[in-house]
C-alpha cells in the first residue's frame, strides 16, 4: 500500500537530535507514512544514529557525501516521495504524537487548503521549553485571516501571496503540504539558496492558487540550538543577500505560472529589483557582494537570457527607483509592528500596527 503522507528530513550533523525526530515519528497516532532521510554529506554518526530505525521499512536511508544544501536535498527527497502529503520536520526537532493525524483531518475538511502550518514549542539544546513559539506568528493574532474552519485560519491564497512578499510567517517545521501542488511547481524550484530556501518554496506555493491555513495550537517541537547563534561574516553577508533576492526571484519565477503572481509581478518589479541593489551596494562597500548573486537578481528582473551586469551600471540605470523604493521602505516600515524581511511598500494589513 503506497503511504500517504511522505515525512521528508534532510539531515546535516544531526546525530544527536535525529533518534529523538525517528522516536517522534515513531509515536504518531496515524501510521501509513514513509520517512526519507537525506543525509547531506554529514561528518558525524549519523548512519549509526539512525541504523536502528531502518529495521522499520517506512523509513528510508539516502547518503551522498557531497554538502549540497539543505534546498538541493530537499528537492530530491520530494522526487522520491510517493506520497499525496508531505511534511518537513527539522531533523533536530520533534513531532506531537497527533500531528500528522491533525493535519490530515484539516487537509481533508478543506480541500482547497494546499499547505497548513501553525506555531511551534520553542526547546533548547536538551529540549527544556523556550516559549510557545505563538507570538511568532502574526496572522491569527490579528484576527485577519479570511475565515475558519475545522480549528484552522485559512486564508486566501492571493493573500497569502501577498503576506509572503513582505515576511516569511510559515513555521516550516510544522507544515503539511499537498503533493500535488508541490509538483505543480517542482521545476521552479532553485537549489541555490543556503539560508532563506523556505522562504521561496512557500511564495511559489502561494503563487499556485491553493489557500494556507494556520492551526494555532502548537504541534511540532523547533530546537533552538545555541551553535545556531553565529557571528560569521560571510553567512550574514548571504542572510542579507538571500533577504532581498528570494522574494525577487520567486515571484519572477511565480509570474510565470500565476495571474496573480503576474500582476504583482508588473506592479512591484521595479520596487524589488531596486531594494536589491542597495542591498548590493551595502554588501559592494563591505567586500562582501558575490557576483552569482548580482547576475542571479538581474536574471530575475530583466529575464535569464540577459547579458552580465555590472553593479555601477545597474546603480546608475535605476538611481531614481532606489531613491524612491527605499524612502517608500521606510515610510512603511514605520507603520509595521515589526520590522518585516521583505517588500514592506505592499503593506499588508497583518504586520501593522493595532
Amino acid at each position: 500500500m503506497a503511504p500517504l503522507v511522505s515525512i521528508v528530513v534532510p539531515s546535516f550533523n544531526t546525530a544527536n537530535f535525529l533518534p529523538i525526530l525517528c522516536q517522534s515519528i515513531q509515536a504518531q497516532t496515524f501510521s501509513n507514512f514513509e520517512v526519507l532521510i537525506g543525509d547531506d554529506g554529514s561528518t558525524d554518526e549519523t548512519t549509526r544514529a539512525v541504523g536502528p530505525f531502518l529495521a522499520d521499512k517506512r523509513f528510508q536511508y539516502l547518503r551522498w557525501e557531497a554538502n549540497r544544501g539543505v534546498n538541493h536535498a530537499t528537492v530530491m527527497l520530494l522526487g522520491r516521495a510517493r506520497g499525496q502529503f508531505w511534511a518537513y520536520p527539522g531533523a533536530d526537532d520533534a513531532l506531537q504524537a497527533d500531528f500528522l493525524a491533525r493535519r490530515l483531518a484539516l487537509m481533508q475538511a478543506c480541500p482547497h487548503v494546499g499547505m497548513i502550518h501553525g506555531p511551534p514549542l520553542l526547546i533548547d539544546d536538551v529540549g527544556k521549553p523556550i516559549s510557545s513559539g505563538v507570538e511568532h506568528f502574526p496572522i491569527v493574532r490579528t484576527g485577519l485571516s479570511d475565515k475558519r474552519v475545522s480549528g484552522a485560519e485559512i486564508v486566501r491564497a492571493n493573500s497569502a501571496l501577498e503576506i509572503l512578499l513582505q515576511h516569511n510567517i510559515v513555521n516550516t517545521p510544522s507544515v503539511m503540504v499537498r503533493m500535488e501542488v508541490t509538483r505543480s511547481i517542482h521545476g521552479h524550484l532553485l537549489t541555490d539558496w543556503r539560508y532563506a530556501q523556505d522562504w521561496s518554496f512557500w511564495i511559489l506555493h502561494a503563487a499556485s492558487g491553493w489557500d494556507f491555513a494556520y492551526d494555532d495550537r502548537p504541534a511540532n517541537q523547533y530546537r533552538i540550538l545555541s551553535s545556531s547563534l553565529s557571528n560569521d561574516p560571510l553567512k550574514a553577508a548571504l542572510r542579507r543577500a538571500e533577504i532581498r533576492l528570494v522574494p525577487l526571484c520567486a515571484l519572477s519565477q511565480a509570474a510565470a505560472y500565476s495571474h496573480a503572481a503576474a500582476q504583482l509581478w508588473l506592479r512591484w518589479r521595479r520596487n524589488l529589483y531596486a531594494l536589491w541593489l542597495r542591498r548590493a551596494c551595502m554588501l559592494a562597500r563591505t567586500g562582501s557582494l558575490k557576483d552569482n548573486w548580482l547576475q542571479l537578481g538581474a536574471a530575475a528582473f530583466y529575464g535569464r537570457t540577459c547579458n552580465r551586469v555590472s553593479l555601477a551600471v545597474e546603480i546608475a540605470r535605476h538611481a531614481c527607483s532606489i531613491v524612491v523604493s527605499s524612502a517608500k521602505e521606510s515610510a512603511a516600515r514605520r507603520q509595521q509592528a515589526f520590522a518585516v524581511s521583505g517588500l514592506a511598500q505592499l503593506d499588508h494589513p497583518v504586520f501593522r500596527r493595532t
